[in-house]
């Protein structure tokens, strides 16, 4: 699963919710994110459609 904003800017993060730094990750996906329509959805659904920005958001934090 991850978390999408498919309608604005067609990017996501992968879901783990057993990985604390993920969930810090997704924290920092949905505040960049703020307004936006955001889906939890397969990752079928968009890895043709959208642009992961998981290690974009880590760099920046870690």
């Amino acid at each position: 699963m991850v978390k999408a904003c498919v309608l604005k800017c067609k990017e996501y993060i992968i879901i783990d919710p057993i990985d604390p730094n993920n969930q810090n990750l997704i924290k920092m996906f949905e505040i960049r994110h703020l307004g936006h329509p955001l889906a939890t959805i397969p990752l079928s659904e968009v890895k043709d459609y959208c642009k992961n920005i998981e290690n974009e958001l880590f760099a920046s934090v870690y």
